[in-house]
């Protein structure tokens, strides 16, 4: 992905721009709006990291000059400062993803993943198989009856329905989980997909979320698909990654 990081403080930008970099994304750093809004102007990225509070005014507003600049939407995450209220999130004008802090490496770029399949936009209802979400109601249903999943768990089933058929990695599920402290360990979002798993599957025949390596999917209870299991992560070893980080939260 090709990224700009708009971030006034340089304990946050500077590992940031690293970590992105070292995942091989090309990466564009700005620290105020005026360059913000001459690289939005001159380029095409995929994706933008914005910080709420620049040192020369609101992210927000940056955000609303920046808007008007892109080509097509581009979806927007906001690392929220300190004693903020979260703003209006996903309705064309302010961000399309908003991160509280203290918030981790790990975190940000799950965050940026989920982020880029949207492709700045939020679809109202999602349907895999008989599962249907209604994300403004945060209601789901299954068969036509109204599961009740615990509201922490939402946005996981949220990105896991946006990706299908495809996998969402446990760095992505990880950052869904606002109520655990970033980063999100492995551990931790096997426990709470496995929660996700009983209010989902566990009252019906056949199970829809299933295993994959280095993550999780939701496939129709019907659908047949080799990969699934040829991709279980069951024994298998993973695929390495990049060179872990700190686990402590950057700063804010």
């Amino acid at each position: 992905m090709r990224i700009l990081v708009v971030e006034s403080r340089s304990e946050i930008s500077v590992p940031l721009v690293n970590y992105l970099e070292e995942l091989r994304h090309c990466v564009d750093f700005a620290s105020d709006q005026a360059l913000a809004v001459y690289l939005t102007s001159n380029s095409r990225f995929d994706a933008i990291v914005l910080a709420e509070r620049l040192a020369e005014g609101s992210g927000l507003r940056a955000l609303r000059s920046l808007r008007q600049l892109m080509r097509k939407p581009i979806p927007v995450l906001m690392l929220g400062a300190q004693g903020s209220e979260p703003p209006a999130v996903g309705d064309g004008e302010g961000p399309d993803g908003y991160l509280a802090p203290p918030y981790s490496l790990e975190t940000i770029t799950g965050r940026l993943g989920i982020l880029r399949r949207r492709k700045g936009k939020t679809r109202a209802m999602l349907q895999v198989g008989d599962v249907t979400f209604d994300v403004a109601a945060q209601a789901v249903r299954r068969k036509e009856q109204l599961l009740r999943i615990e509201s922490p768990l939402l946005p996981m089933l949220q990105a896991l329905m946006e990706a299908s058929p495809k996998r969402v990695s446990f760095r992505e599920l990880g950052s869904c989980l606002l109520d655990e402290q970033a980063p999100v360990a492995e551990a931790r979002v096997r426990v709470r997909m496995r929660s996700l798993r009983e209010a989902l599957d566990r009252p019906f025949a056949a199970p829809m979320i299933r295993n994959r390596r280095d993550g999780f999917c939701i496939l129709a209870a019907d659908h047949s698909d080799p990969e699934a299991d040829a991709d279980c992560d069951d024994g298998l070893q993973r695929r390495a990654g990049p060179a872990r980080r700190s686990e402590a939260p950057l700063s804010h």
